[in-house]
């Protein structure tokens, strides 16, 4: 470490105004979107407890834009991406991602402007956002197929320049008050079989020489030389589902596929699914992992069967056996692992943890299912630290934070610097004194061995005055019950633990019998206080339980307020899962603690829950359960 830091009272770290970030940004450009660098904090490390460090010595991932240059020179046919619209090999992937590239320059967008990508699933979006980032642009991905509210409240939040469409797509963005940019037509099919037969492997091309770069349009940067410009702007939108944009660079776009590329088996990549929302992180892994291996992106495309799953464990854990290898990234896995025996030749599973603010794996290995949260080591370059709330790290057998540096470190949030500076504190232990390193929602426990393990998540352990009630506790026991197929327990504002589950199927258990069960193996302080049945578990795109859809669905279940009627009851569960507490059947919404963001929410519920279209307008009018619910089934007529 260089330098010690400063304090002010109390050991408070007091700022140094020569290493003041940047002020707020407002530009349209993310070119000047440049993290804050807060003072850097340097406790002691206690004995036995020392932070993993990265290797200095690591080479620099591959570029994805070098990748796929690399791959249209040495194995040109090899298909490349699939979907419904039809193929593209590397050669035409590359041919269109400069032609992309060579059009959003010609239609004035400037470097580091962003660019949205209101593209079908499938080559098009890949070749968008290949173009974008050749262009020097960044790429925000506007999912189509999404409801027009969300697209809109997501555009105004990235604020693009103009947002790349197709003849089937632009409709959807009409309304955005944001010039429109047509994708160029995809290249003519090459010689041979523009589907993508049989690939040359990479044993049958001379190896002896280095690739010739490819060349492009002045102003593209067809093999990627700038690893710190921004690349692309995905979505987190968290437990409380408020969008909060993360930039990513192009180098933080590279590590985690390149890591991938390299750790896992040879051929593992060879075929991945596109099937993650596409402006998540796990999209983001899927593309740039089977690209940079030289794979296939199977992108809405039923066939061929892929040979790994990359999603979340909640969507995959129990996958069946189909020669399919499995990488479960997003978190580790709460409950049993259930798979059957696999084929031969599968590659066994892999665990790696993830999210937004990393742009893909950070920790992974091979899934222990014996020690299912165990964690494994960081990517290369990465860190991986248990600290406490004074930064400093916890003794073996402690839980702490779990907080990553190194090359795991994303830019940040765009337009946020006050979330980006607390999110993403300075890393006492690294050798950069401007290094940043990233405040994760999760709690692990150190063991002796050093491995980590998932303990849970801060926003599901709050703790009522003097009794701390972490709901994994209860979460683990009602997962062991043999009739429980799958549970959650969610912590609630007030303090109460509310508790789901799915029963196995063919079992028939009750409300009952499973508090018999947690009576019996929970101590009782942490026993929940709401417990239902529910037919499966709601769960965020990224797979992860949603808690205030939780909170709703059991109050949906259990509520039996007399004098409600149903309608009321389904408005009411509607409340808590967007207030995340229940609230009196006359009370105003915004004095139960609503706000105007969360009465758009509200309106997207109720649609759902209702099967109809509900204006927010009206919800404004009549701003209590029992006035929604009498609009909402016409008894207000």
């Amino acid at each position: 470490m260089t330098g010690a830091p400063t304090a002010g009272p109390a050991g408070t770290p007091t700022p140094d105004p020569k290493r003041a970030g940047p002020p707020p940004v407002t530009a349209r450009s993310t070119a000047e979107v440049t993290p804050p660098t807060p003072d850097r904090v340097a406790p002691p490390a206690p004995d036995g407890a020392a932070p993993r460090t990265p290797d200095a010595t690591a080479p620099s991932p591959p570029d994805l834009l070098a990748a796929v240059a690399r791959h249209a020179v040495r194995r040109p046919a090899a298909v490349a991406v699939r979907g419904r619209g039809g193929a593209l090999d590397y050669r035409g992937l590359h041919a269109a991602a400069l032609a992309t590239a060579a059009a959003l320059r010609s239609a004035g967008v400037d470097p580091g402007d962003r660019v949205g990508l209101c593209l079908p699933r499938g080559p098009e979006l890949v070749a968008g956002l290949l173009g974008a980032v050749a262009a020097g642009l960044v790429a925000v991905p506007l999912d189509p197929a999404t409801p027009a509210l969300p697209r809109r409240l997501w555009a105004a939040d990235v604020d693009p320049a103009t947002i790349l469409v197709t003849p089937g797509t632009a409709a959807d963005c009409a309304d955005l008050d944001v010039p429109l940019t047509h994708l160029p037509p995809p290249p003519g099919p090459p010689d041979g079989d523009p589907s993508g037969g049989s690939a040359p492997s990479d044993a049958e091309v001379p190896r002896g020489e280095p690739d010739p770069a490819p060349a492009g349009p002045p102003g593209v940067d067809a093999g990627g030389a700038r690893r710190g410009q921004a690349a692309v702007i995905i979505r987190s939108a968290g437990v409380e589902e408020e969008p909060r944009a993360v930039v990513v660079t192009r180098a933080d776009l590279a590590g985690p596929a390149a890591w991938l590329a390299a750790a896992l088996p040879p051929g593992t990549l060879d075929r991945v699914p596109l099937d993650a929302p596409v402006d998540s992180y796990l999209a983001l892994t899927q593309l740039a992992a089977a690209l940079t291996a030289g794979g296939t992106l199977l992108a809405d495309d039923p066939a061929p069967e892929p040979t790994v799953r990359i999603g979340p464990p909640g969507r995959h854990a129990a996958a069946s056996a189909d020669g399919a290898g499995l990488v479960l990234l997003g978190g580790p896995v709460t409950g049993p692992v259930r798979r059957g025996p696999a084929l031969p030749g599968t590659p066994a599973p892999w665990l790696a943890w993830g999210a937004t603010e990393t742009a893909g794996p950070a920790l992974a290995g091979p899934l222990r299912a014996d020690d299912p949260q165990a964690l494994g080591p960081p990517r290369p370059g990465t860190t991986a630290y248990a600290l406490d709330a004074a930064l400093r790290p916890v003794p073996a057998g402690a839980v702490g934070r779990l907080y990553l540096g190194g090359s795991a470190v994303t830019r940040g949030y765009l337009g946020q610097p006050a979330l980006t500076a607390t999110r993403y504190p300075a890393d006492p232990y690294a050798a950069d004194p401007g290094a940043r390193m990233l405040a994760t929602d999760d709690l692990v426990r150190r063991g002796a061995d050093g491995v980590l393990r998932w303990v849970g998540r801060l926003d599901q352990c709050p703790g009522v005055p003097d009794r701390p009630r972490p709901p994994v506790v209860a979460e683990a026991a009602l997962r062991r019950h043999g009739d429980v197929a799958d549970a959650a327990v969610v912590a609630a504002p007030d303090g109460r633990l509310v508790a789901a589950a799915v029963a196995r199927t063919g079992a028939a258990p009750t409300v009952a019998g499973l508090r018999v069960h947690l009576a019996a193996t929970v101590p009782a302080p942490l026993v929940p206080d709401a417990l239902a049945l529910l037919p499966d578990l709601p769960r965020l795109p990224t797979g992860r339980p949603h808690p205030r859809a939780i909170l709703g669905a059991v109050a949906r279940a259990g509520s039996a307020a007399p004098g409600l009627t149903d309608a009321e009851r389904r408005v009411a569960g509607a409340w808590v899962s967007v207030l995340g507490h229940p609230a009196d059947p006359g009370c105003n919404f915004f004095d139960a603690g609503g706000t105007s963001m969360g009465l758009i929410r509200l309106s997207a519920v109720l649609a759902r829950e209702f099967h109809r279209p509900v204006d927010v307008i009206d919800l404004f009018r009549l701003p209590t359960i029992r006035a929604m619910a009498a609009h909402l089934t016409g008894a207000d007529r």
